[in-house]
């Protein structure tokens, strides 16, 4: 018998517990301002990420005294262009197997850039590729 009550009382509570109502959210009655997000002009982006970059020779490419994922610019004429790919040799270096490839992650207006301009890039050293050539991650490609 005391089994019985005790299920009955269980039963009862459980009822009671299920048959609440869900609340409603609370609404608040004072307007709210909506404010857009302040974004920097382009111009200002750009300048801002171009001002701290540091900029080097091949030479410092090549000895790797330049750390990885650092900004820097490189100074260069473009040698070839294949698949989002720049080949950039420094105006300062004679040989032309001293060249630094240039990936084109460009932000903000694109141009295209050909064989034979002369470029300024501005981004981050990715390290060397598989054949030892310098590799640049360009976010500004400058085409003087």
């Amino acid at each position: 018998m005391k089994k019985l009550f005790a299920m009955i009382i269980t039963a009862a509570l459980l009822a009671a517990c299920s048959n609440d109502e869900p609340k409603e959210p609370i609404e608040s009655t004072e307007p709210v301002e909506e404010t857009a997000p302040v974004e920097p002009a382009s111009d200002e982006m750009e300048e801002g990420l171009k001002a701290d970059t540091v900029e080097h020779e091949y030479v410092v490419f090549a000895e790797d005294k330049v750390p990885v994922n650092s900004k820097v610019k490189f100074i260069g004429t473009v040698t070839g262009v294949n698949e989002g790919t720049l080949t950039v040799q420094s105006k300062a270096e004679q040989s032309t197997d001293e060249v630094i490839y240039v990936k084109d992650i460009r932000l903000g207006e694109r141009t295209d850039i050909l064989e034979g301009f002369d470029v300024s890039v501005y981004g981050t050293y990715d390290g060397k590729d598989d054949g030892d050539v310098p590799v640049i991650k360009g976010i500004f490609i400058d085409a003087d």
